[in-house]
């Protein structure tokens, strides 16, 4: 797959920069081990419950893996540092991790050789829908939960029974999208839809189709492209000549940097919604500077969207210099609801842990850091309580302004 051609992270990893980190990590936690095993309280220590986290460090989604990594680890060095699994006698868990390279058969042979050579009781990933769809094949064949931040629909099709999504779905992501639309727009809006051809861009892109003419929303052009392409002129001038008011492009970061940029030279001066995907990262706004002010998105989690939502990003940027983008926030979240879920359960044990994942029901800490701060899956694995919040570039921080009752910042009108 094509790389990005944004500006890069430089903590950005290669493959084998990654499995050495890993490999590191999990010296680190055998050195614990074995250094409370020659101490006379280190007989009575509990064994260290594992988790997965499959994410692409490596390939065209490294730069977004990268950073869900670095919140895996934050989320863990969280719950040990709150004790750990109480009920398991204060056990700490264990993250054990794998590159997945963006790359769908790599994901199906990870997930499965995570699994099957580790014992481990519940796995989250794998940012991209693409890759989630097939990690959640894996883990529903393997009978151990997955937790997701992915929003693809279909992840709560086909009676999974291990695969649960605490945050908003793409279906629900439209209809926020078509509501903004409206709000910063005088008169009906008229829509073009730029899309790519993936499981994320389709899902997404249906949701908005099917909605828009219940929501008083026109579409006058609807146009996939492949996914990772060069030129974006064509596109663009497509858009133009539609008549369109405003754009909404379901794209990943380096194919929306480019038509941000594309726009921007050719004069096409409309708004633009980007929906979620690259549009929320910090890398988004350091790849197109001023020309990201005022463009509104969607996303399942914010960094301002309540206190445990700050003081989680305070801890984030502190480490990593930036934000704690959509993602990694959630992936936090996710993580504490593993914790508690291991707590209720009282074991280690994949199955018992999926079905106290399948009873959760919180409203405070944070395994509640979902937008409206209420988590509880229905027999679909999906949060009843889940929405996504609207959000908008604003003198350069990603802020929260949609609906009204969470809205950190007024929706300033383009």
């Amino acid at each position: 797959m094509e790389k990005p051609k944004g500006k890069t992270s430089p903590r950005r990893y290669t493959r084998r920069g990654f499995l050495t980190t890993v490999a590191r990590g999990t010296v680190a936690t055998g050195v614990l081990t074995a250094y409370g095993a020659i101490t006379v309280t280190s007989k009575a220590a509990p064994a260290a419950v594992n988790i997965g986290g499959l994410y692409p460090v490596t390939g065209s989604f490294g730069q977004i893996g990268q950073g869900c990594v670095n919140a895996a680890k934050l989320a863990v060095q969280m719950v040990n540092s709150a004790g750990g699994i109480k009920s398991l006698g204060g056990a700490p868990l264990n993250l054990i991790l794998s590159d997945v390279q963006s790359d769908t058969t790599v994901t199906r042979t990870e997930t499965e050789r995570l699994i099957t050579s580790n014992r481990l009781s519940a796995i989250h990933g794998s940012y991209a829908s693409a890759l989630t769809l097939i990690t959640s094949e894996v883990a529903e064949r393997l009978k151990v939960p997955l937790l997701t931040g992915s929003s693809s629909d279909l992840l709560n099709q086909g009676g999974r029974k291990y695969t649960f999504t605490p945050f908003a779905r793409a279906s629900q992501f439209a209809q926020a999208q078509l509501r903004m639309a409206k709000l910063i727009s005088t008169g009906r809006p008229k829509v073009a839809v730029v899309f790519e051809n993936t499981a994320f861009g389709t899902s997404n892109s249906k949701g908005l189709q099917s909605q828009a003419p219940g929501a008083g929303v026109e579409i006058v052009m609807f146009e996939p492209y492949s996914a990772g392409f060069a030129d974006a002129s064509p596109l663009i001038n497509k858009v133009r000549a539609s008549g369109a008011s405003m754009l909404f492009a379901v794209s990943y970061l380096t194919d929306l940097v480019l038509i941000v940029r594309t726009m921007k030279q050719m004069g096409v001066n409309i708004p633009l919604n980007g929906g979620s995907g690259g549009f929320i990262i910090p890398d988004f706004y350091k790849n197109v500077g001023k020309d990201a002010e005022g463009l509104v998105g969607v996303a399942h989690w914010n960094h301002d969207m309540n206190a445990d939502a700050r003081t989680v990003d305070a801890a984030y940027q502190k480490l990593y210099g930036e934000f704690a983008f959509e993602y990694a926030g959630g992936l936090i979240a996710q993580t504490f609801m593993i914790a508690d879920a291991l707590e209720r359960a009282a074991s280690p044990d994949p199955q018992k842990v999926r079905d106290a994942l399948a009873s959760l029901d919180v409203s405070k800490g944070y395994a509640a850091m979902a937008p409206g701060g209420k988590v509880k899956f229905d027999q679909n694995g999906k949060n009843v309580y889940g929405h996504p919040l609207g959000v908008q570039w604003q003198k350069g921080n990603l802020v929260t302004v949609f609906p009204k009752g969470e809205a950190q910042a007024s929706l300033i009108k383009a």
